[in-house]
């Protein structure tokens, strides 16, 4: 098992990645609307220090409040089940993809000049 592979397996990952997600997704819509934390603790029937945990990526959710403040921010929730090979694939493919990208944009840099004119 390689160690990318371990970390997707660990659950402490995929709750970073969600954390950060909602973190993401709380604070843009808190600056677009000009909203306080208690603000929107109100409009999730919630505690400002729950809000204050959610920004301070210092909390658990559980899958109805994630659900509601998602509908909160005018987002709706999709949860999409993949195998870990699967992800490591797509990873695999998107490396390779950008490797490839990366050299074209090298060689362009480094090919000569040919069509220079001086008047």
């Amino acid at each position: 098992m390689t160690e990318r592979e371990e970390i997707l397996r660990g659950t402490g990952y995929w709750l970073a990645k969600v954390q950060i997600q909602v973190f993401n997704l709380l604070n843009t819509y808190m600056k677009e609307n000009n909203l306080t934390q208690k603000q929107v603790a109100e409009k999730l029937n919630v505690s400002p220090s729950y809000v204050s945990q959610i920004l301070n990526g210092n909390f658990n959710f559980t899958i109805s409040k994630l659900i509601e403040l998602a509908l909160l921010v005018g987002k709706a929730p999709i949860i999409k089940f993949e195998t870990i090979e699967q992800i490591l694939k797509a990873e695999t493919a998107q490396m390779q993809a950008e490797s490839k990208s990366k050299k074209k944009k090298t060689a362009s840099l480094n090919s000569p000049v040919s069509n220079i004119s001086i008047s």
